[in-house]
């Protein structure tokens, strides 16, 4: 979110500079010519010399050219001794909206877009740019109210519903960035609000509709890393490992290596009863990072190992998975593979008495496990 405020305010540096263009009062040309021509540095020597260089006029495009210059603080002191000798000057406190939030002062960036709201409450601009400027400091609350009212004031604009959606998307509402988006989408055409529908619709766990939505953005246009993201998950959630794999496949050619892929890909391979497969992905997606997934992906391991009669590897796998989460279903699974490894069945007997004990609530499980532990005590 705050990547696509910072690319946002950076492109209204340059819609302020156009909206400055068009002074109030006649002005020599060869300043204007020279700021038009982008050579800032020779207007503002020009500027110095001027009689009335701390006029509004000149205060105005002395702002301008410092801002267009990346000299923030000398643009702020231009525009604030503007402001002072005019306090509704729209501008000045635009342009200071804009540089006291660059430089990270956000308490006097809001005051500024408050003052050009009560100068004019039904321009939705204002609310945007406030909204914009309480996202970059991570006030949510507040950007959410600006970026509504920008909403209601204007219902097709897209950067603001694109970053209201946003908001509520990171705040875990997708239902209601559901209803925002498919409204906007019903007045006005863009890909990015697709894109960010479909998202929300993953995070609804509407995986049709997903599905939907992102083969009409790649029917519309390149398919995206962000399109096969969605199309993959998807794909996988609804038991489709085929279609998956080729969508996972087009992320790993993309130069994607992240642990979910290699996960995902893996546990695919699994399901399509391709063991040797999936237990090449799943330890690529050991190896590509630790995270709050590893036990899962220390499970399936196990369960792919098993599948080709590794059992050894099996268990180490489902010890490691154990060891994650604790779960205790990894105890019966532990048991099983003892059993069939090891002539001495007191491990196997062990790890089926600990999962009777666990709070796991398998029918089946249990019961085999039961009749196990008899059968093994009374041949011992």
């Amino acid at each position: 979110m705050k990547t696509i405020c910072s690319i946002v305010l950076a492109a209204t540096c340059f819609q302020l500079f156009a909206q400055q263009q068009s002074f109030e009062v006649s002005f020599p040309q060869d300043v204007d010519n020279l700021i038009r021509s982008y050579q800032f540095s020779k207007a503002i020597t020009l500027l110095d010399v001027r009689e009335d260089s701390l006029s509004v006029d000149v205060l105005q495009r002395k702002g301008m050219c410092y801002h267009q210059m990346g000299n923030y603080n000398e643009a702020i002191s231009a525009y604030e001794e503007l402001v002072s000798l005019d306090s509704t000057h729209q501008g000045g406190l635009l342009a200071l909206g804009q540089l006291y939030a660059k430089q990270k002062q956000f308490g006097p960036s809001f005051i500024c877009y408050i003052k050009l709201i009560q100068q004019d409450s039904l321009n939705g601009y204002y609310y945007k740019q406030y909204g914009m400027v309480a996202s970059q400091a991570n006030i949510a609350g507040v950007a959410l109210v600006n970026f509504s009212r920008a909403i209601e004031l204007n219902p097709t604009d897209i950067e603001s519903n694109a970053m209201l959606a946003d908001i509520l998307i990171e705040a875990g509402q997708p239902e209601m960035a559901d209803k925002l988006l498919t409204k906007a989408l019903s007045l006005t055409s863009s890909a990015q609000l697709s894109l960010l529908l479909a998202k929300a619709q993953l995070a609804e766990k509407k995986y049709h509709d997903v599905i939907r939505t992102t083969t009409q953005l790649i029917v519309e246009g390149d398919t995206l890393q962000a399109y096969a993201r969605l199309m993959g998950i998807s794909k996988y959630r609804l038991n489709e490992y085929e279609e998956a794999l080729k969508w996972l496949d087009f992320l790993l050619r993309g130069e994607l290596k992240a642990e979910w892929v290699y996960y995902f890909i893996g546990v695919s391979y699994q399901h399509l009863n391709k063991p040797d497969s999936a237990i090449i992905f799943l330890n690529k997606a050991v190896e590509a990072g630790i995270s709050e997934n590893i036990g899962l992906c220390y499970s399936q391991l196990a369960t792919s190992y098993e599948n080709v009669n590794n059992f050894k590897m099996a268990i180490k796998y489902y010890k490691a998975a154990y060891e994650e989460s604790k779960s205790g279903i990894l105890l019966y699974h532990l048991a099983r593979n003892y059993e069939v490894y090891y002539k001495d069945k007191a491990q196997a007997i062990a790890y089926y008495k600990r999962y009777l004990e666990s709070d796991d609530t398998v029918k089946l499980a249990r019961e085999y496990s039961k009749s196990r532990v008899n059968e093994l005590e009374f041949y011992r």
